[in-house]
């Protein structure tokens, strides 16, 4: 069974985000990204069937920012092999675009059974890559996957619901899978067997001309999507402390506090 996982490269949530411009790449720090948080769940996706069953896993990332580093990475944690698409010029913050990327890279690798992603991608906080992609591809998909197993002819999984989950079957064959953050998917960390492989892996590097694509079908002019500002929201919460008086009357004067904000308890 040949697994393509699609990783994508975010800032990391831990970086002072203060005067960075995502638009401007000259303020980004590329020691700064790191694997999409949600993609490396996955990753362990995949992870889990060359475990289970001897699957061969290959990590595809897309981006102009050092993509290599983290294709290594997912090979450190276990991933067979990777691939690297380098282009300033797709526009990623378009999930059609990305779509459009992704069937090509899948055309141009040929033979492979199953597609995993990520079900969010960071900071645009976009849910559609997988849909779009799936539809291109015109193959099954299962979206916000909560746990995945392979079970006699079928796929068995479960996916997230508001409020709930739903358990469907898939029959074997090709099919895509966008991840949900689940206990079942919690990544494994990067072992010192995996990172001495992924120092010595040979990384191909794809351009778009090997895609047949050009900066005219999947430009930031070519989309119909505009990103009008991209800007990160501080909240500033009011810290109110009760530290003296007897219980009871520390209850009270919190019932008080929650009162005058506003805030309705449960059944009130």
């Amino acid at each position: 069974m040949n697994i393509v996982v699609f990783i994508r490269q975010i800032l990391d949530p831990q970086v002072n985000l203060e005067g960075i411009d995502y638009f401007d790449e000259s303020k980004i720090n590329v020691d700064d990204l790191i694997i999409n948080p949600i993609d490396k769940n996955a990753i362990e996706g995949a992870l889990k069937f060359k475990d289970s069953d001897g699957a061969t896993v290959t990590a595809v990332c897309v981006g102009d920012m050092k993509p290599e580093k983290a294709v290594r990475e997912a090979i450190a944690m276990g991933c067979n092999s990777g691939i690297v698409v380098n282009s300033k010029e797709i526009f990623s913050h378009d999930p059609v675009t990305m779509a459009k990327v992704y069937q090509k890279i899948l055309e141009k690798i040929g033979e492979y059974d199953l597609v995993m992603i990520g079900g969010q991608v960071m900071p645009t906080s976009s849910y559609a890559e997988a849909p779009m992609l799936a539809e291109l591809l015109d193959i099954p998909s299962v979206l916000y996957v909560e746990k995945l197993e392979k079970k006699d002819n079928a796929f068995i999984v479960s996916r997230v619901l508001e409020g709930g989950k739903e358990i469907v079957q898939v029959p074997l064959g090709q099919s895509l899978f966008s991840i949900s953050d689940s206990e079942y998917f919690i990544p494994r960390y990067t072992s010192m067997r995996g990172i001495m492989m992924s120092k010595r892996a040979q990384i191909p590097t794809w351009t778009l001309e090997d895609l047949g694509l050009s900066a005219s079908d999947i430009g930031k002019d070519s989309s119909d999507l505009e990103v009008v500002s991209l800007e990160n929201i501080v909240i500033e919460k009011e810290s109110f402390i009760i530290s003296e008086g007897e219980p009871e009357e520390m209850v009270d004067k919190l019932l008080e506090k929650m009162k005058e904000d506003g805030i309705k308890l449960g059944g009130a």
